[in-house]
């Protein structure tokens, strides 16, 4: 990139449009309302200016923290410049439209600002910038195709335009889907309305339909309710996750969304948060979508506090990890309504209930992503006896294991494949769990603390008359076992 002063990259841009000529190629451009004929001009491509509103590499750029403050602090300087142009290279699609124009050379204009500034055309600009080094003796590399918008457009009708160009048209490399989140938000800010945002990013809605209009603003409205959970996702994490980390997330996060939605409609919000919490415990693990929609009331009352039990890395922490203890932080989500929808009055969970919010507030502030270095870093896990530590891999990979091996498990006993030996596995969870009461029992005597004995004598009886039901059902059938104990 050129260190033009921005009088002499408007000089620039000034005399590129003063260069055409009736034999200028022409194209039409719709501005404000009605279409214009903009000429197709180029100028050299180390003056031109990369955009660092672009919403191509937006999460990248949030993710850069105070690394990237010189971007919104002074983007028009080398630094900046430099920083947004290796994000760019390092996006998805980046050397796909690279060879393309190495070998096709720059087949459509961008479109640019009278100061300089790109609206589109940022990666095709970088890769231009990188061929034009490589391939020194090919001049075509060293100028960028480009139709020069109004001297009076302004920042809103810039990204709109860029809304246009790069959500509405196909193009080579999409946008992420954390990016196209991002630019949904900003589109939002700006007061356009969810059905006007949806009719242009889905060509197949008619927008003179009033049905389409309310598909279109639903879409639009569910996309962004993801962005929430993953702004949420990330504010809970103390730093470790960033926008680029859910790219990968996007079915996993509709699914949870809607079963959320659907949850608070049939159980209310309580039950719904609950079993929301776990799916996102899930998600953080790296668990596939498809064994996320085994988590439910069901799972967590029956399946993965076993599950974690029967983990040889885990079994000290499961109870802790899957119930929590009351000295147990938990991650600050900041009061936002997205994750929990409950207000201060909302009852909490109840004692003993299996929420998975301990493992939560440490998963969260964990990130696991392709290229962590970190894995040689401990992790500091609650358990009943204080606090462990385990290397961040085997903590993952522990948990990841006992949640997918409870969802297995009851994906199986949904669908009838495991049904002859459900008795079985039944029973042993019964002894897990009488085994539980000891342990429970046990804690609180240490602590010097005694549970309520008329609530528990209760729950005693009531035990003691479904094993006794249990003993003569099982004798009845002939098994030994319930004879000699009858």
């Amino acid at each position: 990139m050129s260190s033009l002063t921005q009088q002499a990259r408007r000089d620039v841009i000034a005399a590129a449009k003063a260069a055409v000529t009736d034999q200028t190629e022409r194209r039409p451009f719709e501005w404000r309302g009605g279409d214009i004929m903009l000429p197709v001009v180029t100028v050299p491509v180390g003056d031109v200016l990369l955009n660092h509103r672009t919403h191509r590499v937006r999460a990248q750029v949030e993710s850069l923290g105070a690394g990237g403050t010189i971007i919104d602090t002074n983007p028009h300087s080398e630094e900046a410049q430099q920083l947004l142009a290796d994000l760019i290279r390092q996006t998805s699609g980046y050397n796909e439209v690279k060879a393309m124009i190495r070998h096709e050379k720059q087949r459509e204009p961008g479109l640019i600002t009278h100061e300089g500034v790109l609206v589109n055309a940022n990666t095709r600009a970088v890769a231009l910038r990188d061929l034009h080094e490589e391939v020194r003796h090919e001049s075509a590399f060293a100028f960028i195709k480009v139709q020069v918008l109004p001297d009076n457009a302004d920042s809103t009708e810039i990204m709109q335009l860029e809304f246009n160009y790069q959500m509405r048209r196909s193009y080579q490399q999409p946008y992420s889907f954390t990016n196209q989140l991002l630019f949904i938000k900003d589109l939002l800010d700006s007061n356009l309305k969810p059905d006007e945002i949806g009719v242009r990013m889905k060509p197949h809605y008619d927008p003179t339909s009033a049905k389409d209009r309310r598909a279109a603003a639903e879409e639009v409205e569910a996309e962004d309710r993801l962005r929430q959970i993953i702004e949420e996702l990330i504010a809970a994490s103390s730093g470790a996750l960033h926008w680029p980390d859910f790219d990968d997330d996007r079915q996993n996060l509709i699914e949870i969304d809607e079963s959320y939605r659907r949850m608070v409609a049939r159980k209310g919000p309580d039950a719904a948060r609950r079993v929301k919490q776990a799916k996102l415990v899930g998600l953080l693990a790296g668990m596939d979508y498809r064994r996320v929609r085994h988590i439910d009331e069901s799972y967590l009352d029956s399946y993965v506090l076993q599950a974690l039990e029967e983990e040889p890395n885990l079994r000290s922490a499961a109870k802790s990890l899957a119930i929590g203890q009351q000295e147990v932080p938990r991650a600050d989500l900041g009061g936002l309504s997205v994750l929990d929808d409950l207000s201060e009055d909302s009852p909490v969970d109840q004692p003993g209930e299996v929420t998975l919010q301990p493992l939560f507030d440490v998963l969260v502030r964990h990130s696991r992503v392709d290229g962590d270095t970190d894995w040689d870093a401990e992790v500091e896990i609650p358990t009943t006896e204080g606090t462990t530590r385990l290397p961040k891999n085997t903590f993952f990979d522990a948990v990841k294991a006992a949640m997918q091996t409870a969802a297995d498990s009851k994906a199986q006993d949904d669908q009838g494949q495991d049904a002859l030996d459900l008795p079985r596995r039944q029973l042993n969870a019964a002894g897990a769990a009488c085994d539980r009461v000891r342990r429970a029992y046990d804690e609180l005597e240490d602590d010097g603390d005694q549970p309520d004995p008329i609530a528990l004598e209760r729950a005693l009886e009531a035990y003691l008359r479904s094993h006794d039901e249990l003993l003569h059902y099982l004798a009845e059938r002939g098994f030994a076992a319930a004879e000699n104990r009858l």
